[in-house]
């Protein structure tokens, strides 16, 4: 499913040279992050591989990464005394945090080309416990560290140096702990688009419902929230072209701005992958007449 390359080149797999091939294309080399579009999974470590019993995705955050995804949601809550990735009620399945930073340090380790993007939230649990977790599974090394107000690194450059991950990171209940200059203040950094949609018409909106618009990283949330536990027959009404496509371009023509992360639930079904393709110009857009988005029933944005 992947559609880029992984180190097949010599030059794209030592961090030490200029990179030839950046997540999959060497045009992206060129092209600072907030120029880019990636696919990202929402609630990324709730999935069937653990077992989650809420689950929003099938497979695991390797699986995910391996076949393509780039931005990584993660809720991180305490459980048994540790920080650990759940959906709400940690009892019902998940994974600590440091076995998911694991999981993407070995990534990394294996794809010196790819940039990998974490979009975290926590209740009651420190920056200091988090940063713990990133010391224990060796994947601060790779963290990318950036001031508000400076522009944006090319991805080339951030490979070139070895800064592959970058965080942005919500504090829900204010907990505190210390400010990290790699760890960024999620709603500083981005906007969002909202993310408890229903129904067809709800996917219209393509305003900030949390950060502020104008931050520098644009999130559309293109799943649905209509039931205790999603299906992938449900995510393939959003998932599906032309209704994904069609929801991502007129988001781009309303707000006169790039989609840079495009998350979706089960993200094996569907075309998350051609869409970002799209978004970053390596796949022709669409002739559909985007003045008729959204539809009034998702079966009217069928094939």
């Amino acid at each position: 499913m992947r559609r880029g390359l992984f180190c097949l080149l010599a030059l794209a797999c030592d961090s030490s040279a200029a990179p030839t091939v950046c997540d999959g294309h060497a045009e992206l080399c060129a092209r600072t992050y907030d120029q880019v579009a990636f696919p990202g999974t929402h609630d990324a470590y709730a999935s069937v591989a653990n077992g989650v019993y809420a689950h929003d995705q099938t497979y695991s955050l390797t699986r995910q990464m391996t076949d393509g995804v780039r931005v990584l949601h993660i809720e991180i809550l305490p459980f048994n005394g540790s920080p650990w990735l759940c959906h709400g009620i940690c009892g019902l399945g998940g994974q600590s945090l440091v076995s998911a930073l694991q999981e993407v340090h070995d990534f990394l380790d294996a794809n010196k080309s790819e940039i990998v993007t974490l979009l975290t939230e926590s209740s009651q649990i420190t920056t200091d416990q988090i940063a713990a977790d990133f010391d224990t599974a060796d994947l601060k090394k790779y963290v990318h560290a950036h001031a508000l107000g400076d522009p944006w690194p090319t991805l080339g450059a951030m490979i070139e140096r070895g800064e592959r991950v970058v965080v942005f990171h919500a504090d829900q209940s204010s907990t505190g702990g210390t400010a990290f200059d790699w760890m960024l203040d999620r709603f500083a950094w981005t906007w969002e688009t909202p993310w408890d949609n229903t129904s067809s018409t709800d996917f219209g909106r393509c305003d900030a419902d949390r950060g502020a618009k104008g931050n520098s990283i644009y999130v559309v949330d293109n799943y649905l929230e209509n039931l205790l536990v999603e299906t992938p027959d449900n995510a393939a009404l959003t998932n599906d072209d032309p209704f994904l496509v069609d929801r991502l371009l007129h988001c781009k023509q309303v707000e006169a701005v790039l989609p840079n992360f495009v998350m979706v639930n089960f993200y094996e079904v569907g075309d998350v992958f051609h869409v970002v393709d799209v978004l970053n110009g390596f796949a022709p857009p669409p002739n559909d007449d985007l003045s008729q988005f959204p539809p009034t029933s998702f079966d009217a944005g069928a094939d």
